[in-house]
C-alpha cells in the first residue's frame, strides 16, 4: 500500500508482521513473490485498512504507536490517511497534492506530495498499492525479497520523487495467501515507521465526502 504516510507517514506505510520467534532467511529479489502478491489485488476497487503504526526515532526512546483507518478508492485513484479516534490527523489526496488536516487545532495545509516539506514516504503511498507488476515496476525498484517467519519481505525503494528521504519501503506479505500484511519503511534520518495491518476490507462504499473532508472555520497554515 504514492505517504501513506513523517506518512505514509503519519502518511503513507509494524514493529513485527508476525507475533512468532523469527527466523530469517535472504535470498536474490524473487519477482514471483511480487506478482502472487499484486494477484491479490486484482479486482479490488476500494479498500479500507485498519492499522496500528509505530514510529521509532533516534532521539526519542520510547516508540509511539497510533491507530487509525486508510481508504482506497482505486476507480478514481483517491485515498484518505487518518489516525486517531477521534482524527487527529487526517491527509486526503488532492491530485498531485495532498491536504493535511489537523482537526483539534482547526489547521490544514495543502502541500505537494512530494515536495520538499512532505512526509518521507507519503508520495510512495498517496496513490494507492500497485495493481499490476508493469505498474509496480514504474513505481519502484526491488532491492531483495527474503522469507521471514511466516511471512515474504518484498524490500524496495520508492522511485522519483517519492523516494525522498526513504531508505526502504518494505512490503510484507503472508507466505501461504500472499496478502498485505503491513508496510515498514526506514528513512534516511534513522528513524522508522512500521505500519501492521489489523483488518482489511475489499470493495467497501466510499463515498465522495470521504475523501473531501470540510476545512470551514480552519485555518490554512504550513506544519
Amino acid at each position: 500500500m504514492t505517504f501513506l504516510l513523517r506518512l505514509l507517514l503519519l502518511l503513507a506505510l509494524s514493529c513485527a508482521a508476525v507475533s512468532s520467534p523469527v527466523s530469517a532467511q535472504s535470498s536474490a529479489v524473487d519477482m514471483q513473490v511480487v506478482e502472487r502478491w499484486l494477484a491479490t489485488n486484482s479486482g479490488i476497487g476500494s479498500l479500507k485498512i485498519d492499522f496500528t503504526q509505530t514510529r521509532r526515532m533516534r532521539a526519542v526512546k520510547v516508540p509511539v504507536s497510533q491507530e487509525g483507518t486508510l481508504w482506497l478508492d482505486y476507480a478514481n485513484h483517491r485515498f484518505r490517511w487518518q489516525t486517531g479516534e477521534p482524527a487527529q490527523t487526517i491527509v486526503v489526496s488532492l491530485g498531485e497534492n495532498i491536504l493535511i488536516i489537523r482537526p483539534s487545532g482547526k489547521k490544514y495545509e495543502v502541500r505537494k506530495a512530494g515536495s520538499s516539506g512532505s512526509s518521507p514516504g507519503m508520495a510512495a503511498l498517496a496513490n494507492g498499492f500497485p495493481r499490476t507488476l508493469p505498474e509496480f515496476q514504474q513505481k519502484y525498484r526491488v532491492l531483495e525479497t527474503r522469507s521471514e517467519a511466516n511471512t515474504r519481505r518484498i524490500v524496495t525503494r520508492p522511485l522519483g520523487e517519492a523516494g525522498r528521504g526513504v531508505e526502504s519501503l518494505t512490503f510484507v506479505v503472508d507466505s501461504g495467501h500472499h496478502r498485505l500484511l503491513g508496510i515498514e519503511m526506514d528513512l534516511e534520518d534513522g528513524s522508522s515507521v512500521h505500519t501492521i495491518f489489523r483488518q482489511v476490507e475489499t470493495n467497501v462504499p466510499v463515498t465522495l465526502a470521504l475523501f473531501q473532508p470540510p476545512v470551514d472555520g480552519y485555518t490554512e497554515t504550513k506544519f
